[in-house]
C-alpha cells in the first residue's frame, strides 16, 4: 500500500525530495478539471485523479491533460452518495515517488511560481502536514479575467487585502479544541508520514479535519507564502457540494 516507507533508508527521500505528486477527487466537475488541471500539472510529478466508473468526461479531461485517471467505486462506499475520503485513499495507492505528496481540490489553482516557493523558500519539515490560504475569484467574468492575467503573482499582496462583492480571502480554520487544522482544498505532506484518508459518514463534511489531525497540534503549519485560487462560477456558500451533488454554476472561459 502507498503508506508504507521504506523504513530506515533515507535514500529514497533524498533522491526525491523535489518530487510532488497531486491527488484530486472529481465526479461531475469535468469542466472544472479542465481549467485547473491545464495550469497545475505543470507544478507535479505526478496528477492523479479520482473519478467514477461512469464519468466519462472527466476521464477524457484527465487523458487530455496526461494526468493519471483512476476510476473506482469507492465514491459510494457504505452506502453513501459521495464517501470523498474513501475514493481519495484509492489515489493514494498509486503514488509513485518517496517525496512529497498533496491532496487539491478540483475548483483550485496553484500559483505559477508555487514549486519554487515549495522548495527554494518554505524550509518544509517531514514530520509536518501543511496548509495554505484561498483567495476566491467569484463569478465566470472574474474567473475569465483572472485565467488570462499575466500578472497573478504580482497581485498577491495586494489580493490578500482586499475584499469585495466578487473576491475575498477564503476561511482558514482554527479549532479551539484541536488548533489549526489545514482544510482538504490543500494539504501537505511527506510520504514518510503518509496516513490513510478517514471517511465518516459519507460526506465531505469532516474527512479533511480528520485527516489533518492525524499530525499532532505542533506538526500543522500553514504556508504564508501560497495562496492558491478558488474558482467559484457562483457565489460560494458552506456545504454547499460536501454530499456529491453539484449546486454551482458551470465554468465558462
Amino acid at each position: 500500500m502507498s503508506y508504507i516507507t521504506p523504513n530506515g533508508n533515507s535514500r529514497y527521500y533524498d533522491q526525491d525530495s523535489r518530487c510532488l505528486e497531486i491527488v484530486t477527487t472529481c465526479v461531475g466537475f469535468d469542466d472544472m478539471l479542465d481549467v485547473t488541471l491545464e495550469k497545475n500539472h505543470a507544478h507535479v510529478d505526478n496528477y492523479i485523479v479520482v473519478t467514477t466508473h461512469e464519468d466519462k468526461k472527466t476521464q477524457q479531461v484527465a487523458h487530455k491533460h496526461g494526468a493519471m485517471c483512476v476510476q473506482t467505486d469507492l465514491f459510494k462506499k457504505n452506502g453513501r452518495n459521495f464517501n470523498k475520503g474513501a475514493a481519495i485513499n484509492a489515489g493514494f495507492d498509486y503514488f509513485q515517488y518517496y517525496g512529497w505528496r498533496m491532496h487539491l481540490d478540483v475548483d483550485i489553482v496553484l500559483p505559477d511560481n508555487f514549486k519554487r516557493i515549495l522548495f527554494n523558500h518554505s524550509h518544509l519539515k517531514r514530520h509536518a502536514l501543511y496548509g495554505a490560504d484561498r483567495f476566491n475569484i467569484i463569478g465566470n467574468h472574474n474567473i475569465r479575467k483572472f485565467l488570462h492575467s499575466s500578472e497573478r503573482q504580482h497581485k498577491h499582496g495586494l489580493l490578500v487585502g482586499e475584499n469585495s462583492q466578487d473576491t475575498n480571502l477564503g476561511h482558514r480554520l482554527t479549532c479551539k479544541l484541536r488548533g489549526y487544522l489545514p482544510l482538504g482544498f490543500f494539504q501537505l505532506w511527506h510520504c514518510s508520514t503518509q496516513k490513510p484518508y478517514p471517511y465518516s459518514l459519507g460526506t465531505a463534511a469532516h474527512d479533511d479535519m480528520m485527516f489533518s489531525a492525524l499530525w499532532p497540534e505542533d506538526s500543522r503549519f500553514h504556508l504564508p507564502s501560497v495562496i492558491c485560487y478558488h474558482l467559484c462560477p457562483s457565489h460560494p456558500k458552506v456545504g454547499q457540494n460536501w454530499d456529491g451533488e453539484r449546486r454551482i454554476a458551470k465554468l465558462v472561459r
